[in-house]
């Protein structure tokens, strides 16, 4: 009798794997002797890969999506296509192993006070804020602010709406193309969605070089700050949730801004 290791049809799971891992591949600009040469294979045996003539190890397809960074959601995915159990959890936000990292979050997000620091997903939905966050928010947004299915907060949306962020967005041209670009497949969507810098995505892939150092400047009742920002990810996570947030801490661009900042939080 025929059993699964040594019968091959439309609905073997290594074909899907197959098909999955030559658009990774593609996507990340790699060719298959350069992948094979980063998972310790062949590029013969990368091929027989890529067509399902050949069915990967578990340890060959961690190598491969590792060698293409392909994020851990995505990585639990090629894994079930070759018929594999996940790799990857997604804890609760009560879970007690991730005690010690909210304890990191929040000590990050408190000592950026007075300063706006947000923590968000690949995605763009807000997941936390601190204090200076939600006072510039709700300055920007005092109607509130487009929520995503799970209810967490679209920033995505908010940026690239004309009647979001977009109103009070002094450099807009300069800022929506770099959203898009950061936000990947998803950001011609929503730049033609939003009308980003008066010509959506076609503008967004001819935009011009970007500077060193990217502001955020933003005016709205008289009120003018220009901002920069850093971006911090945990190091090194193996949890699907951690592995898709970052840390987005906001600066004044200038003494004006900073001067701004600190009498917001003075009320």
């Amino acid at each position: 009798m025929a059993t699964a290791l040594d019968s091959r049809d439309a609905r073997d799971p290594s074909d899907e794997f197959g098909v999955l891992l030559r658009r990774w591949r593609r996507q990340r600009g790699v060719s298959q002797l350069d992948l094979a040469l980063s998972a310790g294979t062949s590029q013969r045996h990368l091929s027989f890969l890529e067509t399902g003539r050949a069915r990967p190890s578990r340890y060959m397809v961690v190598a491969l999506a590792g060698a293409l960074d392909v994020p851990l959601r995505d990585r639990n995915t090629l894994l079930a296509s070759a018929g594999f159990s996940p790799a990857f959890l997604a804890r609760r936000d009560s879970d007690p192993d991730l005690a010690a990292v909210d304890a990191a979050l929040t000590h990050i997000l408190d000592k950026q006070e007075p300063f706006p620091a947000i923590v968000i997903d690949r995605a763009w939905h807000l997941r936390r804020a601190n204090t200076a966050a939600e006072r510039m928010l709700a300055f920007l947004a005092p109607d509130g602010l487009p929520t995503a299915a799970d209810g967490s907060i679209d920033l995505a949306a908010w940026i690239f709406d004309p009647d979001g962020l977009g109103q009070w967005l002094l450099n807009r041209d300069e800022v929506l193309p770099h959203m898009a670009r950061r936000l990947g497949p998803s950001a011609p969507h929503w730049a033609a969605g939003g009308g980003a810098a008066r010509g959506g995505a076609a503008e967004v892939e001819d935009a011009a070089p970007l500077p060193p150092v990217l502001t955020l400047d933003v005016s709205k009742d008289g009120v003018a700050v220009r901002l920069f920002s850093t971006i911090t990810t945990l190091g090194e996570p193996q949890d699907i949730a951690l592995h898709d947030i970052r840390i987005e801490s906001f600066f004044p661009a200038d003494d004006a801004s900073r001067a701004v900042l600190e009498a917001m939080a003075r009320g």
